[in-house]
C-alpha cells in the first residue's frame, strides 16, 4: 500500500511539474516580447522626452536671460533720462516705462525659477528609466534562467552565458540591446 501511495504521489508530482513547465514556457514569449521590443521602446522614448525637454528649458532660458540683459540695459538708460530733467510730463511717462521695465524683469526672475522643474522632471524620468532596466534585466534573468535550466547546455556555455548576463545587469546605464539579442540568440531565441 505505501508503494501504490509513493506512486500515485510521484504521479501527482510530475503532474504539477508538468504544468509548472509549459506555464512558464507560455511565459517566455511575453518576457522575451518585453525584453527586446516593449522595455526598450520605453526606455527609447523616454531618453528622447529627456533630452528634448532639457534642450527647450535651456534654450527657454538663454533667451530669457537675454531679454533680461536687454531689460537691465532698457533700466539704466531709463535712469540716465530721468536724471536729465525733462519736462514733468517726460519724466513721467519715463518713470512709468522703468516701472514697467522692473515688473518685466521680476516676471522674466518668476519664469526662469518655475523653468528649474525640468531639473525634477529629468530626475524623475532618469529614475522611470532606471525601474525600466531593472525590470529589463530581471525579465532577462528569468528567460535565461528557464532557458538554461529547460535545455541541456554544456557548463562552459553556460558559465559563459551567466558571465555575460552579469556583465550586462551589473553596469546601472542601459544595457545595450545588441547584448539582450545575442544572449537571447544563444538560448535559440
Amino acid at each position: 500500500m505505501a508503494i501504490d501511495d509513493m506512486m500515485r504521489e510521484l504521479k501527482e508530482l510530475a503532474k504539477v511539474v508538468d504544468e509548472a513547465t509549459k506555464k512558464i514556457g507560455d511565459l517566455k514569449a511575453p518576457v522575451k516580447e518585453s525584453s527586446e521590443n516593449n522595455i526598450p521602446l520605453a526606455q527609447e522614448g523616454i531618453s528622447d522626452i529627456i533630452k528634448e525637454t532639457e534642450k527647450a528649458a535651456n534654450n527657454i532660458m538663454n533667451l530669457l536671460d537675454e531679454i533680461n540683459e536687454n531689460s537691465n540695459d532698457i533700466n539704466k538708460k531709463l535712469v540716465d533720462l530721468i536724471n536729465l530733467n525733462p519736462t514733468k510730463k517726460i519724466r513721467e511717462s519715463l518713470i512709468g516705462l522703468k516701472e514697467l521695465n522692473n515688473k518685466n524683469i521680476d516676471k522674466i526672475l518668476g519664469v526662469l525659477s518655475l523653468l528649474s522643474f525640468q531639473d525634477l522632471t529629468g530626475q524623475k524620468l532618469y529614475k522611470i528609466q532606471n525601474t525600466l532596466n531593472e525590470t529589463k534585466a530581471k525579465l532577462i534573468k528569468v528567460l535565461v534562467d528557464s532557458e538554461v535550466e529547460a535545455k541541456e547546455i554544456p557548463s562552459e556555455k553556460k558559465a559563459e552565458i551567466y558571465g555575460k548576463l552579469k556583465d550586462m545587469v551589473s553596469d546601472n546605464q542601459k544595457m545595450a540591446q545588441n547584448d539582450v539579442n545575442s544572449i537571447l540568440g544563444e538560448l535559440g531565441f
